[in-house]
């Protein structure tokens, strides 16, 4: 399994636009990095608010601040909302289209109530202190929106056309004298504001643009380690297990009582003289994902499988039922003689011999697999095709063979 999906992201690697991807990548992580902060910002948020409603209350212009306060508190949270879907979609992973489109939406109405708070401010300008209060509040915290969105261009735009056409609506409502020049003003410091966010927009796309090639170096890095530990422990050509691997996973089975079945292609040789090399490789590599998918179906998940060496195989499950076992090394027998019947090679013959021995944790692995070479030759000597056991009980060995 881990061989096949570092191969498929291999091939993926080689016939994916790494230029898409990883424009897409920095993207997403400018706008994580946005929806983050904008998290964050919700106290400093709501206290601009409040310190602006209380210094309206104590100008005499009061009244003409309700409705601009409401709409700008109202805007806020449908503005909070658009955030912490886009946060959802980004945090799932998944396509935020949709919720980028809502993000947009929210932050021209966003802006228009920020515009809206500043409009009485200018349009019906009085003396009072608290005035300043309000206005330099007001363009401070517009600023600092501003320069939050500035990482996505679309997102400061939005908000920067609902400020500018709610506060110009608003001057043209209320007959404000001089009007054109506020409004020219307000544009004009606004592409201030925009020229001063677009200077740290590059340290944010930089430090997106790092922690997406931090991110894939990784992925890469960790891909190749567990390549190279599957490939130190299996076998490249059948998949199974190497030697070492299966005297690791040996020493680490917990079975009180245990088969090992030595397996071993018949007249291996001469299907390499007759067919060729590349015909007797293709033969053990369809061997060993046999040998898999009858252990796997016989023997569930408790089973242990590989190549020793040549056409040499091992395998080691657990002791359960005498007529179990029996039936699996007949499976064994069947599915590897259909591999030659499965190529389509005329003459080819793909039979095996097994040598099965019925052991303990007592008896280490290299006796229980002499012992059950012992049987495997046996096995040869009587014809090949068959099984044979190499039992330390005398009367189990015989109610093996005979069932």
């Amino acid at each position: 399994m881990i061989a096949r999906a570092t191969q498929k992201q291999f091939e993926q690697q080689l016939t994916g636009n790494p230029r898409i991807c990883n424009d897409r990548e920095v993207k997403r992580e400018i706008l994580k990095g946005i929806v983050d902060t904008e998290k964050r910002s919700i106290f400093a948020n709501l206290s601009c608010w409040f310190v602006t409603a209380v210094a309206a209350c104590f100008l005499p212009t009061a009244a003409y601040f309700i409705f601009p306060l409401v709409f700008r508190l109202i805007a806020m949270v449908g503005t909070r909302t658009a955030f912490a879907r886009m946060r959802a979609a980004l945090s799932d992973e998944r396509p935020v289209a949709r919720e980028y489109r809502w993000l947009v939406a929210s932050l021209v109405i966003g802006g228009a109530g920020w515009g809206a708070t500043m409009v009485p401010v200018l349009a019906f300008p009085t003396l009072h202190p608290a005035r300043l209060l309000v206005g330099g509040g007001t363009l401070v915290g517009m600023s600092i929106v501003v320069t939050m969105l500035s990482p996505v261009r679309t997102l400061a735009t939005a908000f920067v056309i609902g400020f500018l056409g709610a506060f110009c609506a608003g001057l043209v409502i209320t007959g404000a004298s001089e009007s054109l020049a506020l409004m020219t003003g307000m544009t004009i410091l606004f592409l201030i504001f925009i020229a001063y966010s677009h200077a740290s927009t590059f340290g944010h796309e930089r430090s997106a643009q790092l922690l997406v090639e931090n991110r894939r170096l990784g992925d890469s890095l960790r891909t190749s380690l567990e390549r190279a530990m599957y490939m130190a422990d299996h076998d490249s050509l059948t998949g199974l297990l190497n030697r070492r691997a299966f005297f690791g996973h040996a020493k680490q089975a917990e079975w009180t009582r245990r088969l090992v079945v030595m397996i071993d292609i018949d007249h291996f040789k001469r299907i390499n003289d007759r067919f060729g090399h590349a015909m007797g490789d293709l033969v053990l590599e369809r061997v060993g994902p046999a040998i898999k998918g009858v252990l796997d179906r016989h023997m569930g998940p408790d089973h242990i499988a590989a190549r020793l060496g040549g056409e040499e195989f091992a395998v080691m499950f657990p002791y359960r039922s005498i007529g179990e076992h029996l039936r699996t090394t007949e499976a064994l027998h069947r599915r590897i003689a259909a591999i030659g019947k499965e190529l389509n090679v005329d003459g080819l013959v793909t039979t095996a011999s097994l040598g099965v021995v019925v052991t303990d944790r007592l008896q280490t692995l290299d006796e229980a697999l002499h012992d059950a070479d012992t049987a495997l030759y046996r096995a040869k000597a009587l014809g090949r095709n068959r099984t044979e056991y190499a039992v330390a009980a005398e009367e189990e060995s015989a109610a093996i063979r005979h069932g």
